[in-house]
């Protein structure tokens, strides 16, 4: 064996043992007691048939506040944009041109069917997403009690039977992907009763993350509205308007 051949055959065995030797990423668990709705990260497609569809990525920030990423589609209509709830009380937006001056409305679909997909997850898995290891199938029904949904911005109700059918799985280490359908009854005074129902699938990533905005983030050009005050028109924010100030405006009576 040669010189050069014997050190290109050192090299590849010295490159494999450094790479052996360098420490592995943490791979994250689900712990035991999470609950579904403790995702850090909620990717939703929802589709309601007849033509309605919408995309929503939820990113949970531990503080409490909320960024929604937002995209429904209406047989003759496209609503695109970015949603941030601080502290559950105020509602920035950026894009929805379509949108009047009270930003309000923008949430509630989005809260709704978040809530609704992870009651029907705690339904379908009621031992939480620490459960979920191969692929489950789900089936669920309720023949009795109707539905509520109360996200404090919105309500709803499904009547009853309604019932969930579908599966979950791990993608990866603290990542679960799950589709089902929710199917409910319809019904209003005088009129046939009707059944209908979504279809849902979608991601649930458990690993701890970044929130997007840092305190120092500027939002000018944002509209802005107190949703704990009640306020039913927007406000543009000037420059300066930083997430800490919001965060800060949150804790201070009203007034203040």
């Amino acid at each position: 064996m040669n010189k050069q051949r014997l050190f290109s055959i050192l090299g590849i065995f010295t490159g494999l043992v450094m790479l052996l030797t360098l420490p592995l990423p943490a791979i994250a668990q689900i712990d035991k007691g999470t609950l579904w709705r403790d995702a850090v990260i909620t990717e939703l497609d929802v589709d309601f048939g007849a033509g309605f569809h919408a995309r929503w990525r939820f990113h949970r920030c531990d503080c409490g506040d909320l960024q929604v990423m937002v995209e429904q589609v209406a047989p003759d209509d496209m609503l695109t944009g970015e949603l941030l709830m601080v502290d559950g009380q105020i509602l920035l937006s950026k894009g929805f041109e379509q949108q009047g001056e009270d930003i309000e409305p923008l949430i509630q679909a989005p809260s709704l069917m978040l809530q609704l997909a992870y009651s029907m997850l705690n339904r379908s898995q009621p031992k939480g997403p620490f459960a979920v290891t191969g692929k489950q199938a789900w089936n669920e029904k309720e023949k009795k009690a109707d539905f509520h949904l109360d996200t404090g911005l919105a309500t709803g109700v499904f009547g009853a039977p309604w019932g969930v059918k579908g599966s979950g799985w791990e993608a990866d280490p603290g990542h679960i992907r799950f589709e089902f359908v929710f199917q409910f009854t319809s019904s209003a005074p005088g009129e046939r009763t009707q059944k209908g129902s979504i279809t849902f699938s979608g991601d649930l990533d458990f690993n701890k993350q970044a929130f997007p905005y840092s305190e120092s983030a500027d939002f000018e050009g944002w509209r802005v509205q107190w949703i704990s005050r009640n306020e039913l028109k927007a406000q543009l924010a000037e420059s300066g308007l930083t997430l800490k100030m919001l965060r800060q405006q949150t804790k201070e009576p009203e007034g203040g």
